[in-house]
Parts: C-alpha cells; sequence; structure tokens
C-alpha cells in the first residue's frame, strides 16, 4: 500500500493524488477538524501540504497540537509543505509603501486603503469577504515558522522557492497558491 499525501485546509483548491481535508464542508474534501487530530494511522503518510493555513490556529495552544498530529502521521523522511504570510514583506510594504506586487491578489479597492488597511487586510486575513472567515491568528516569519515546527518535532527547516520543492515528485501535481506575502518551508520527521 502506498503512502497517504495529505492537502489540509484544502478549501477549494483539491489536489489529485491528496487526500484533501478542510475544516467546512466542500465538495470533494474531508470534513475534518484538524485541531482534534487527524484520522490516520502513525507513519502512514508521505507528504502534508499547508498552504495559508497553519496562520489559522492559536499558536501557542491549536498548532502546537496540530503539528505534533502532523510529525504523528508523516513517515519517518517524510515531508511537510508549509506556506503562510511572511512578516517581513508586509513590514517592508508598509514602510516602504511598496504595495503593488501583494495589491495582485487583493480586492481592486485594495489601491485605495490607507497603508495600515493594507497591512491588516493581509496580516489578519481579514479581506475575505466571506462573514464566517476566522482570519489569521499569527503572523510569522522566518525565525518563528522555523521554532514552531522544531518544537514539533520537525527538522531540517528549509525554506523553498515557489514551484520548487526538496521532493522529487510533489511538483507535478501541487501548485503554489502564489501569494507575493507568502513564505514557503519544507520540513522533514526525523528517520530516528
Amino acid at each position: 500500500m502506498s503512502a497517504l499525501r495529505l492537502n489540509i485546509g484544502s478549501s477549494a483548491r483539491q489536489l489529485p493524488g491528496f487526500v484533501n481535508l478542510d475544516h467546512a464542508k466542500i465538495d470533494g474534501a474531508i470534513l475534518c477538524d484538524v485541531r482534534l487530530g487527524l484520522p490516520f494511522a502513525s507513519n502512514s503518510v508521505e507528504i502534508v501540504v499547508c498552504s495559508h493555513v497553519a496562520e489559522h490556529f492559536h499558536p501557542l495552544t491549536e498548532l502546537p497540537f496540530v503539528l505534533k498530529e502532523i510529525h504523528r502521521v508523516l513517515q519517518p523522511g517524510g515531508l511537510l509543505r508549509v506556506a503562510v504570510p511572511d512578516m517581513a514583506v508586509l513590514i517592508k510594504a508598509y514602510e516602504k509603501g511598496t504595495w503593488a506586487e501583494l495589491a495582485k491578489s487583493q480586492p481592486a479597492e485594495f489601491a485605495s486603503w490607507p497603508a495600515a488597511l493594507k497591512f491588516s487586510a493581509i496580516a489578519f486575513g481579514n479581506n475575505s469577504g466571506n462573514p464566517f472567515y476566522d482570519g489569521h491568528a499569527v503572523l510569522f516569519d522566518r525565525e518563528l515558522l522555523e521554532w514552531t515546527l522544531n518544537n514539533a518535532g520537525l527538522v531540517d527547516v528549509c525554506r523553498v522557492e515557489r514551484g520548487e520543492s526538496r521532493h522529487p515528485d510533489l511538483m507535478k501535481t501541487y501548485r503554489d497558491v502564489g501569494a507575493a506575502e507568502e513564505i514557503i518551508v519544507e520540513a522533514v520527521k526525523p528517520c530516528q
């Protein structure tokens, strides 16, 4: 039996060859609140993708549990790919007024907003238009992301560029969101 591949927080971005999970009822995804655990056997998953999901969990309570569950289900040597908004990019845009690249993935009215609202809309994720959207609980930089993953037992945290992966065939089926403000890292479960 081949190892599973998980897409946590898939929303409508379903990945072929992956088990797509989301906390909302979405066609093609399995309804799963990962804050309550993952319904998979230990050491049964080859790859976990969490694209623009980790920032929605409380960093001191929910996220450590979710990452421990990911660690549990990953096979030794298994890969976790995480993409989150990068606080450093947002601070730079705020300080320098360089919003053009970030504006591409925002609503049309974004250009007319004051800088603090632009920063807040991306940092806190409150610009989706969905009245039930829960927003972001934490804003990461590289240091916090690496620290959080290491504390969950994941190692070899490495920043990767959009469209690249350390896994030999991940990019054949996976495509990054491509948000200008994101940081993408990959980490592995130690082989012990």
